[in-house]
């Protein structure tokens, strides 16, 4: 009796020193035949290293080796069934999305900066005007209503691409017309929401929102509508934001496409694209890039969670692309979700 006494007592004994050093430290200790428990500690282990250096080092055209090592540490913890479902994800996301909205409450004075939030969702600012691209939060599951709220109301308008969810998410368009900020997005988008501004064209659309101006071309993924959206900003930066354009059809009227791309300022035309945002995966980069002729690439979409593991680009493959395939003659930056780059040309 006496030696089971003992042996409970250590047992317990033992129990309260791990749940005991389990609370006084960040992780927990055992894991044995709980390898649920173990992958989720993991992921939080990493994602709080990778955001960590992430944020040590930030987007460069000539990126740091560990700035590439916890990029491809991003690519191995995305790559599972579902990493969207655990609260490790979660948490990564709201902290990271709670900077991008930390940054843009600051002034900017000069220079343009060039946020992605997630996927091909990108907000770019400059001294007096915002604006988002292609937002998703995978309708409220990867960033709440409330920090889409927080987000938006930095935003003066928003452009989506094409109707993917991917790309263009009723739980976001919902939160933009809550506030009041304008959507622009193909007609074949909720066609039945009166508050979308809804696109209907077959060549080059002029537009004139606020203090922007813009060029809407007819691109397509496949069959599907995509618009490409060409913004000019006040203070003269322009930017490109492609979708998911991908149609080999297109290229033929795309070839040189910045040559038709010709604003107006002071009764004169002119031109020079200063930021494309293209599609990592899209057919034929380096044709597009030469078409396009930006200062600067902007590469989108790596990781999409709503993938498959196959086609969910990563970001070793992106640089794979870029350094050995690619090799464009302008710089280009490889950003993760809750980074920000500022450009200035």
């Amino acid at each position: 009796m006496n030696r089971t006494i003992r042996t409970v007592a250590t047992a317990m004994a033992s129990l309260f020193f791990f749940a005991t050093l389990s609370a006084q430290n960040k992780w927990n200790l055992e894991y044995w035949q709980n390898p649920d428990l173990y992958t989720q500690t993991q992921n939080e282990v990493f994602l709080d290293l990778i955001g960590s250096t992430l944020d040590k080092f930030p987007p460069m055209v000539t990126p740091s080796l560990e700035r590439k090592l916890a990029l491809y540490n991003l690519d191995a913890v995305l790559h599972t069934p579902k990493p969207d479902t655990t609260d490790a994800l979660k948490k990564y996301m709201e902290k990271r999305t709670d900077a991008v909205i930390a940054d843009l409450e600051k002034p900017l004075q000069k220079g343009l900066k060039v946020y992605k939030i997630y996927n091909d969702g990108f907000i770019v600012k400059s001294k007096t005007a915002t604006v988002a691209f292609d937002i998703c939060s995978r309708n409220g599951s990867l960033i709440s209503n409330e920090q889409m709220e927080r987000l938006a109301k930095k935003c003066d308008v928003m452009f989506l691409s094409h109707n993917h969810g991917d790309h263009s998410d009723r739980a976001v368009v919902s939160v933009f017309n809550k506030l009041g900020i304008p959507v622009y997005a193909p007609e074949n988008f909720w066609p039945e929401n009166g508050e979308i501004n809804h696109i209907r064209y077959t060549e080059i659309k002029d537009l004139t929102i606020g203090k922007i101006e813009v060029k809407v071309l007819p691109g397509h993924q496949d069959d599907l509508i995509n618009n490409i959206h060409v913004v000019r900003f006040p203070e003269g930066f322009t930017v490109a934001h492609l979708g998911d354009q991908y149609n080999k059809a297109d290229l033929s009227w795309l070839k040189d496409i910045n040559k038709q791309l010709q604003f107006r300022k002071n009764g004169r035309k002119y031109r020079n694209l200063d930021v494309l945002i293209i599609d990592c995966w899209i057919h034929d980069m380096a044709e597009h890039i030469e078409d396009f002729d930006p200062n600067l690439i902007v590469t989108g979409h790596e990781n999409e969670l709503g993938h498959t593991i196959d086609h969910r680009e990563a970001f070793w493959l992106t640089y794979y692309k870029m350094e050995d395939i690619v090799k464009p003659k302008v710089p280009y930056l490889i950003m993760s979700w809750g980074e920000w780059y500022t450009y200035n040309n």
